[in-house]
């Protein structure tokens, strides 16, 4: 019977930074991160890709100081670098969420709130439903698979203890500023419809005083703003999917920007 070999104290302390990183990175990645998902199994997921991705990045991992102080300095640049690589995907799924948000208001459907477990608070039902659409094209599209390479390469790219560089955050910054850009893109087929339809009910209110145009307007802002999104749902679709696939640029360029390459 063959002895496993004990791992040597260097080994232990790089599998801890190891499991940092991939720990936050699992806790926040999108889908994995929803309050619907039992702790258990987000645990059990955790431990299982450490188990996998460990023997592999194990050597890529600089030697690491004993001292304890520079060593929870390393455990927090762990954390908060994987919390910077899901908060890229997470940026998606709120510019869906956004555009969801900002068609309720549009159409009349402010005050129809649902709660939604992903967020813990009151949302819009489309918020809630293209937030749904987005989880579901995010796993169609195999998304979390780009995540799972950009984890390995980052302890390549960006090993524990590396120094960062300010390029990297230029990175996170304009992927913060296109989320408004893309919620925008996703809305603007309702937005330029229902502008037109409240322009003419502004006119017809001027010319017929007497009908009541505020209540005659909810249901064909209604009507009408849902038809649209439906015509344009291959659109809608196309844009996210756009937005995903994006990542596996911008995933690997934040890295290469962090590491000052």
């Amino acid at each position: 019977m063959v002895a496993m070999p004990f791992p040597t104290d260097q080994q232990i302390l790089a599998g801890i930074l190891v499991l940092l990183r991939i720990s936050m990175m699992m806790s926040f990645i999108p889908v994995l991160s929803h309050q619907a998902i039992p702790p258990q199994i987000k645990v059990g997921f955790i431990i299982t890709v450490t188990v996998v991705v460990l023997p592999v990045v194990l050597d890529t991992v600089p030697p690491v100081p004993a001292d304890p102080i520079l060593y929870a300095v390393l455990g927090v640049q762990e954390l908060v670098i994987a919390g910077m690589l899901s908060l890229l995907a997470q940026l998606i799924f709120t510019s869906v969420q956004f555009a969801g948000q900002i068609m309720s208001y549009q159409v009349g459907m402010a005050i129809a709130n649902v709660f939604d477990p992903s967020t813990q608070a009151q949302g819009a039902v489309t918020g809630t439903f293209v937030s749904v659409l987005a989880i579901l094209l995010w796993l169609a599209t195999n998304t979390h698979l780009l995540f799972l390479q950009a984890l390995i390469d980052s302890f390549t790219l960006l090993p524990p203890g590396q120094p960062w560089s300010f390029a990297g955050w230029e990175v996170l910054s304009s992927a913060a500023s296109a989320m408004f850009v893309l919620a925008i893109k996703l809305v603007a087929p309702v937005m330029i419809l229902v502008f037109f339809i409240y322009v003419a009910l502004g006119l017809v209110a001027r010319a017929v005083p007497q009908i009541q145009v505020f209540f005659v307007s909810f249901p064909i802002t209604i009507g009408v703003g849902f038809l649209v999104f439906a015509l344009a749902f291959p659109s809608f679709i196309h844009i996210v999917q756009s937005g995903f696939h994006s990542l596996g640029h911008t995933l690997p360029m934040f890295l290469h920007k962090m590491s000052g390459a």
